[in-house]
């Protein structure tokens, strides 16, 4: 069992490797950032694959945790069809950010 000094440690890594992740992409620190970003900067964020990649043996993975989020195009026409559901409850860009 941890304890919390052990606990504190994982939280400090945990946030410089968070901190690196950003850093190295681009990736705003704020909701407020992200929403006035520009969505040339984002879809090149997304071009770069600071969210999302494909690795060696045709997995798709979270850039950052590296989990396997579709090991096939049927699963992600799926993990599409999902974002798909969840973009209606989302808002439209401000149009300061628009191309």
């Amino acid at each position: 069992m941890s304890n919390n000094s052990d606990d504190v440690i994982y939280s400090k890594v945990l946030i410089k490797k968070i901190a690196e992740h950003k850093d190295m992409f681009g990736i705003p620190d704020s909701k407020t950032d992200l929403q006035i970003m520009p969505l040339t900067e984002y879809r090149e964020l997304v071009k770069r694959e600071a969210y999302f990649f494909v690795d060696h043996n045709g997995f798709l993975r979270h850039q950052f945790s590296g989990d396997v989020i579709a090991s096939s195009k049927e699963q992600l026409d799926i993990l599409i069809e999902g974002l798909k559901e969840k973009r209606q409850l989302l808002d439209d860009a401000m149009d300061c950010v628009k191309e």
